[in-house]
């Protein structure tokens, strides 16, 4: 009966049947091999799903990238490491907080790149610091180095005051009413303007025109959807597959209009002998003779290498920074607001702190009477902590990596996914993590504790300082005239969107303003 049973199946099926069954058997084989790869090594790995590895999440539009490794550090942060899969590319995941700083720092011979995928002729704009690699990077870091030394920050300090004062100005109107207002749109606009002035050297006034081209061009490019959501993914964790597809860093209307800004900038410039301490300025004059001024120089065999900038190399730095710039302050502003407005006793003893401060100084802000404000900034470092701009940093190790301790090799190629989100809400480095305590950073013990919100090493954020300073300033200012309260906000945290690359709260900020007494 067997027998029989068998020779009618086997007559029944067809040469192209028989070729269907086998591709299904071998392409079950291939993803067996693709996702053991962490078995083969000897790593402990997430179960991975077909096709989006252990981030079906993400590419479903359920939760946000950062989310997803947040959570699958809370599943997996007793191992120092644990594999796993974006579609069908093995990432390792580090939750040792020694390991992250050991590859962001001591060992960053081996990760000295992101990974990204860069094509500077087709995306002229993806050709930015932030993404490039290798050699490459290593001068260009070099050459826009100055952009943020002490002398060229004490330079925009000015500006970043003045455009302050709008934003006094205009919240103004809504204090004197006690209105609520949606603080983040409002400081996105703030620090809109301010890197606008630094970056471009363009005067432009988006806190009171909201549909300011600038502020517009932002608005689009961190606008929380599933298209933005996977571009950002896309080019960082999967780059082959962004090769393939020929997806751009940015839309075409975006890149059009820096490059249009950035030419119309640089030629005016020089028709009109226009100079000011600020980044473009720098950036005419690396793309004019490929150096700085002596006394910004520095090593002799680094300067040796440097060559003229392109346009479309002027265009990246200008556009990276840009949007850098006013996206991690605005957030970083909006929620430290958010916590201030929550806890009004840390919100009291800040403004008591800028008063102290600025009462020694005729009551106006300085480059040095700013850094007094030592509580002010404990205050930022807590947002940064709880809220890091960037969740997660990825690396790709460059040359294969024997892990102290382990053994174990990252080989080369690999794409690393460092934690500081999970780390720096980890109740094993800081109890009570989710609770708004400033005071974490006045214990010198601090240092100690992974944190890491601009990265560290050779590849942390060039313009921290600037960022910090920014923040500071657009605080100060607003603090020193008004109070703010929470509206609205019942939820014990913020809800953050999906479908975002970076932390958006759902619903914005909605904070009632009013004047001090």
């Amino acid at each position: 009966m067997i027998r029989d049973w068998s020779l009618a199946i086997s007559t029944k099926m067809t040469p192209l049947s028989i070729g269907v069954a086998l591709l299904c058997v071998a392409a079950y084989v291939l993803l067996n091999y693709i996702f053991g790869y962490w078995k083969r090594r000897g790593v402990r790995q997430l179960t991975p799903y077909f096709p989006f590895g252990n981030f079906t999440g993400v590419f479903l539009g359920k939760a946000s990238f950062p989310k997803v490794c947040e959570n699958l550090y809370e599943r997996s942060k007793q191992w120092r490491l644990l594999g796993g899969y974006v579609l069908l590319r093995p990432v390792i995941l580090v939750n040792d907080p020694q390991l992250v700083k050991d590859i962001m720092v001591k060992d960053f011979q081996h990760f000295h790149d992101r990974g990204p995928h860069v094509d500077e002729v087709n995306d002229p704009l993806s050709g930015h610091l932030f993404s490039l690699a290798g050699e490459k990077w290593k001068i260009l870091r070099a050459k826009l180095t100055p952009t943020f030394t002490s002398g060229r920050l004490k330079g925009m300090f000015q500006t970043l005051v003045d455009t302050g004062v709008v934003l006094q100005n205009y919240i103004q109107k809504y204090a004197e009413g006690e209105d609520v207002v949606e603080i983040r749109e409002i400081l996105a606009r703030y620090n809109t303007d301010n890197i606008a002035s630094v970056a471009f050297g363009i005067k432009i006034d988006s806190i009171n025109n909201p549909n300011e081209p600038f502020r517009q061009i932002g608005r689009k490019v961190f606008e929380p959807n599933f298209r933005n959501n996977m571009r950002g993914l896309i080019t960082f964790m999967t780059p082959k597959l962004n090769q393939y597809l020929k997806i751009k860093s940015v839309d075409d209307d975006v890149e059009r209009f820096i490059m249009r800004v950035v030419q119309e900038t640089l030629e005016a410039r020089e028709k009109n002998n226009i100079v000011r301490k600020d980044m473009m300025q720098l950036l005419l004059q690396l793309r004019n003779t490929g150096t700085v001024s002596v006394d910004e120089r520095w090593d002799v065999e680094t300067t040796a290498k440097l060559k003229k900038l392109s346009i479309g190399e002027v265009a990246a730095q200008a556009h990276v920074f840009f949007l850098a710039g006013f996206e991690t302050s605005s957030t970083t502003m909006s929620f430290c607001l958010y916590e201030l407005a929550k806890h009004p006793d840390i919100q009291r003893k800040v403004q008591a702190e800028i008063d102290s401060v600025t009462g020694l100084h005729d009551g106006k802000l300085s480059y040095d009477n700013i850094n007094e404000m030592r509580y002010l900034e404990c205050c930022i470092d807590e947002t940064l902590r709880k809220y890091p701009p960037v969740p997660v940093l990825n690396r790709e190790c460059t040359q294969d990596y024997k892990v102290p301790g382990m053994d174990f090799t990252i080989e080369k190629g690999t794409a690393v996914i460092l934690q500081i989100a999970g780390l720096q809400h980890d109740p094993q480095y800081y109890p009570d993590p989710m609770q708004f305590k400033p005071e974490r950073f006045q214990d010198p013990e601090i240092r100690n504790k992974p944190y890491a919100p601009f990265g560290d090493g050779p590849r942390v954020c060039i313009g921290m300082r600037m960022g910090k300073i920014q923040t500071k300033v657009g605080l100060s200012l607003l603090l020193s005239k008004f109070n703010f309260e929470l509206f609205g906000h019942e939820e014990e945290e913020l809800v953050m969107d999906p479908n975002n690359f970076v932390l958006t709260p759902v619903d914005g900020i909605n904070l009632k303003v009013s004047c001090r007494e």
